[in-house]
């Protein structure tokens, strides 16, 4: 029994790790997001697939899989690590550099489109605990998708860039209050619904405060002893260990794993190891996380659409529709420019994976009866399937927006007198490019400016809030506002324009922090007598770097040393 229980689990893990390494690539290189991916592969290989085609017992052994039980386990790892990353994801300083986006404009979407939609489906006949659960599923979109987009595309920089990335934001903070909610809907307690709220929410504030109290004294000595010692195979198991102590305290408590690992990740989010935390769990939540898609994906019964087709097309429609309006709403009551507003309200129509997730606890709980959470699961997949085309449609309508309602503007006209705390970048090529979208990921808001009026019309066209301007001219350096400005970044290709650029700016601050690129180690003696100011070298970088990677590539450098902390 125990080899025939090995042998399925090895067949299973087999299966999924060809399906990672030959089927998604192949989608990928059609345009197809990953999490998409998944969701397809499991609705063709699931008990509802290709397998109904077919009735030789051979065919149904190798595409068929029956079953799903050691699949939704994994599903479950999935969600678990998803959350952990998320928490990584959030640290104080990226929340309050987007403080008025993510809580004003994501908090707004997230509210007002689940009482919309629950007041649909309230409307349709479901009860209150349905009708809150579908609201809130429904107005969350797909992370992983939009994430995958706005990276790919590198449109972090952008207006519409940074509005999604904030409403997804708060949408995985959403995902914490909405598991408590599904965990207090779904229970019957013995003394009361007020009761046993009131002790799920003691619940969960002494695993918070117990979880981040130990964690506060006991992690970081841990992981700089790991870190300087252990080598990076012991990092990735203290990692880990984290993540499981944290889900199963969460579980213990009666909650969620996933509301433990998200804890985990805040707890670990504004340490000096939170890159290479994620760089570690990222892969393994890549493919659980798809795992997870794909055990939904077997559950899905195409048949149902056969159905009822007609219903089906209207719901999904209402349902992006609705999404469509209610953010485009949201965004112009946030002061976002119609561009902006289009090309966010089409990129995030979709529905997501959470709504997956809350769908299938709510059947699992009896809260929903199968044939809805099928209609429901599969409103959900139809419009995650749609989202390739959207975001395109997305990106190529919010840049005619943007022309039409920009043609005739110059930086004298824009409103960049609200600026303040933000990051003002000269020089906007490659370097300027991947500066301001790192920057743009972790919050910060930029100002480019560059000479080159071709450079300054493709990223305006992508809706960056970059003009045409010198750094030596007074006129460009007054629409910076250098006064409020968090800091300078200069990433002119010529060592002279560089140096007058300083002079000018010095004239209009003293104090604002300045980091300068150079091409050689010898344009640093110019900048001796400059205060607040920090010169990067491209060949002392480059060289630097080569030689490291040589010289671990050779052993010279032992594993154990790579990455140690300087204390």
């Amino acid at each position: 029994m125990k080899e025939t229980v090995l042998i399925d689990v090895f067949w299973h893990a087999g299966f999924f790790l060809l399906l990672a390494s030959l089927i998604i690539p192949f989608l990928r290189s059609l345009k197809i997001p990953t999490a998409l991916g998944y969701l397809l592969a499991g609705i063709a290989l699931g008990p509802h697939g290709l397998i109904m085609l077919s009735d030789h017992q051979l065919v149904l052994e190798l595409i068929g899989l029956q079953n799903a039980e050691h699949v939704k386990i994994l599903s479950e790892l999935g969600i678990v690590l998803l959350l952990f990353v998320i928490g990584l994801e959030l640290t104080p300083n990226r929340l309050w550099q987007m403080r008025h986006l993510v809580f004003g404009l994501g908090g707004t979407q997230v509210i007002s489109t689940a009482l919309v939609v629950g007041l649909i489906a309230w409307f349709w006949g479901n009860n209150i605990q349905v009708s809150l659960l579908l609201g809130f599923g429904f107005a969350l979109s797909s992370t992983a998708i939009g994430i995958q987009w706005l990276q790919e595309q590198k449109l972090f920089a952008t207006d519409a860039g940074r509005a999604s990335f904030s409403i997804l934001l708060f949408q995985d903070l959403a995902i914490i209050p909405i598991l408590l909610l599904l965990t207090i809907l779904s229970a019957e307690p013995e003394g009361g619904m007020l009761q046993y709220t009131l002790i799920s929410l003691f619940k969960m504030g002494a695993t918070v405060v117990v979880i981040f109290g130990i964690g506060r004294v006991v992690l970081k000595p841990l992981f700089i002893f790991a870190n300087k010692y252990g080598g990076s195979e012991v990092f990735m198991a203290l990692s880990l260990l984290v993540i499981v102590l944290s889900a199963y305290g969460a579980a213990l408590a009666g909650l969620s794993m996933a509301l433990g690992a998200f804890l985990a990740g805040l707890l670990l989010a504004d340490t000096e190891y939170r890159h290479e935390i994620a760089a570690l769990v990222t892969p393994f939540k890549s493919m659980l996380l798809g795992i997870f898609f794909f055990s939904f994906g077997m559950g899905i019964n195409l048949s149902f659409i056969m159905d009822r087709p007609f219903w089906l097309l209207g719901s999904v429609i209402g349902l992006i529709s609705i999404k469509i309006v209610m953010v485009f709403l949201i965004c112009k009551l946030w002061r976002q420019t119609t561009a902006v507003a289009v090309e966010t309200a089409l990129l995030l129509a979709q529905a997501g994976e959470f709504g997956l997730m809350i769908v299938g606890t709510a059947v699992s709980t009896g809260l929903v009866a199968e044939n809805a959470a099928q209609f429901m699961l599969l409103n959900i997949g139809l419009t995650m399937m749609l989202a390739p085309i959207l975001a395109p449609v997305a990106r190529k309508i919010g840049a005619y927006v943007e022309r039409k309602t920009t043609a005739h503007k110059t930086t004298d006209t824009d409103n960049l007198s609200n600026k303040e705390n933000h990051i003002v970048i000269f020089g906007f090529g490659r370097v300027g490019q991947s500066i301001a979208n790192t920057l743009c990921e972790e919050g910060f808001q930029i100002l480019g400016f560059d000479q080159n009026v071709q450079t300054v019309h493709h990223a305006r066209k992508k809706g960056i809030s970059i003009f045409l301007g010198d750094a030596t001219r007074k006129t460009t350096l007054d629409a910076a506002n250098l006064d409020r400005a968090s800091c300078v970044v200069i990433t002119v290709d010529d060592p002279d324009a560089t140096k007058n650029s300083i002079r000018m700016i010095r004239q209009f601050s003293s104090i604002v922090p300045v980091i300068i690129r150079t091409h050689t180690y010898g344009d640093l003696d110019y900048f001796e007598d400059f205060e607040h100011i920090d010169v990067v070298a491209e060949d002392t970088v480059l060289s630097n770097s080569l030689s490291d990677m040589v010289l671990k590539l050779l052993g010279v450098i032992p594993e154990s040393e790579k990455d140690v902390d300087p204390d």
